[in-house]
């Protein structure tokens, strides 16, 4: 009698593929910190914008890295982005696109408070 052992089986590859499932690709977005996204669809002209929860220096490479876009951390306006943090700054990854289509804005922005104060652009999506 097999069917206790096959229905355990395919309970606990169920379960495996469903957390796979919901684990995020990138940075989570930021629902709660007040940062206005509307400021961002103006400057940048896509009616799509959001806003990560703050990241670390090592994330921020990772989302880059994800976005096709290696080794940033080796780049000058890196470098002068990071150099420009004090306590209180967040990193944060801006992402605008268009409804449907190709096109789109992927950065990283240093935020001090709930304003942008610099970015890094990371890829421009045609």
């Amino acid at each position: 009698m097999n069917f206790p052992s096959r229905l355990t089986r395919a309970l606990i590859l169920a379960s495996l593929l469903s957390g796979c499932a919901h684990q995020a690709l990138g940075p989570k977005i930021d629902t709660h910190s007040g940062i206005n996204t509307q400021e961002f669809v103006k400057r940048f002209g896509y009616p799509k914008c959001f806003v990560s929860v703050a990241l670390s220096k090592e994330e921020a490479i990772r989302s880059a890295e994800m976005s096709g876009a290696p080794h940033i951390d080796q780049r000058e306006d890196w470098i002068a982005l990071t150099s420009m943090i004090i306590p209180g700054d967040e990193l944060r990854n801006v992402w605008c696109h268009p409804y449907r289509g190709p096109g789109g804005v992927d950065l990283i922005g240093l935020f001090r408070g709930d304003r942008m104060i610099t970015e890094l652009h990371v890829v421009f999506v045609d």
